[in-house]
């Protein structure tokens, strides 16, 4: 004959009060279909991704792919001219326009004069080291501020800053350069980076521009 078992004493027939894990568990299988969704409605490009990486990579020198929208070659090579025993009064920026490097009158003449000193030679030497083996265009611009001297043989700051641009231009044909990717541009006071109107920015305003430009910029 069986014996009578008694509930209360039954380890089975225990009440279960974790109620929540269903709760959880619900929550939890929701979240996962959520995903699920949202991966399967993400369109993923392929070409995208590839020009994306492709982006990152270095172009080798002369690439002529130089900068056909890859900034990280744009910004490799001013890192690399910042990183070249330039004077203080040059400065290196990356723009839509490409590569500019910015002289400052002081680093390059004498004041009223149009003819390059020796450490602006000097500069120029290390600067075609790496724009020289490049086939983007060059363009070379002068500028000068509401009070630059000028001289009698060129006595429109517009002339006057073109002869300085050609002179940089002539310095850099003389460094094995091809004259045909380089062209001049003088300004004069009309393109001014600072307001006139205290001589330190009037001291920033006077400087040439050596750009290299993106092989399709206009």
């Amino acid at each position: 004959m069986g014996q009578l078992i008694n509930e209360d004493e039954c380890p089975v027939c225990e009440v279960f009060d974790q109620e929540w894990i269903f709760t959880y568990g619900d929550l939890v299988t929701l979240l996962l279909c959520f995903f699920i969704l949202l991966f399967s409605m993400c369109r993923i490009d392929d070409e995208k991704i590839k020009e994306i990486s492709q982006s990152f990579k270095s172009a080798p020198p002369g690439s002529p792919f130089m900068f056909q929208g890859k900034q990280s070659v744009m910004e490799s090579i001013a890192k690399d001219i910042e990183e070249l025993d330039m004077p203080d009064e040059v400065e290196v920026n990356v723009s839509e326009k490409g590569v500019e490097v910015t002289f400052k009158e002081t680093a390059l003449f004498e004041s009223g004069s149009i003819i390059l000193s020796q450490e602006a030679k000097d500069s120029f030497q290390l600067l075609s080291s790496i724009i020289g083996g490049l086939p983007n265009p060059i363009l070379v611009q002068g500028h000068t501020d509401t009070t630059s001297d000028t001289t009698p043989q060129y006595p429109s700051k517009i002339d006057f800053s073109m002869m300085r641009a050609a002179a940089v231009a002539d310095f850099l044909t003389s460094l094995k350069i091809q004259g045909k990717r380089i062209k001049i541009a003088g300004y004069g006071d009309m393109k001014p980076r600072f307001f006139n109107d205290t001589p330190y920015k009037r001291s920033l305003n006077r400087r040439v521009e050596v750009i290299l430009e993106p092989e399709d910029y206009e």
